[in-house]
């Protein structure tokens, strides 16, 4: 029996002492750069994200304009816009023209910066309920993800979750 332990330890040992990280993970599609995203702990960016979207809601481009960056990339169901920050706040504006109200109710967000620190962004989720000038009601679930780069909205990308017709 002793034997048969003093056998054993050095195996014992050995299987004990493997790293559990051993263990690689194949992924089926790579990734070019890996961001390594952590959470933001400033609340900076949030508030710029947050009033940009409120100054749209509030229909007030000279608001919103204080939040845009000179050039803004804006991506928003179906519609593309690499421009100045003029040619942003006219796409703005005619989106705003069409209603009489809108109404946002968050419901989740979180701003992330790189691990490198080249890339902060702030992701909104949010319910946007709105009255068309024809007095027709919507509300619709949508996600915006926002990149801010000094202090300013540089790229806007929007995605709208559309009810499903019956």
């Amino acid at each position: 029996m002793k034997r048969l332990s003093i056998l054993l330890l050095p195996t014992l040992l050995f299987v004990g002492c493997q790293s559990k990280d051993s263990k690689t993970i194949k992924y089926p599609y790579a990734v070019k750069k890996a961001y390594n995203w952590g959470m933001n702990p400033d609340p900076k960016n949030m508030t710029i994200a947050m009033n940009a979207l409120k100054a749209f809601a509030s229909r007030d481009t000279a608001a919103l304009k204080t939040f845009m960056s000179d050039s803004v990339h804006l991506s928003a169901d179906g519609y593309e816009l690499n421009g100045t920050r003029a040619e942003f706040l006219k796409a703005a504006q005619q989106e705003m023209d069409k209603y009489n109200s809108i109404t946002i109710n968050m419901d989740d967000m979180e701003s992330v910066v790189s691990e490198d620190k080249t890339e902060e962004w702030v992701s909104l989720w949010y319910k946007q309920y709105g009255e068309s000038k024809d007095g027709k009601k919507s509300s619709i679930s949508m996600f915006n993800d926002i990149k801010i780069e000094n202090g300013k909205v540089a790229r806007w990308t929007e995605y709208v979750r559309h009810p499903m017709e019956r």
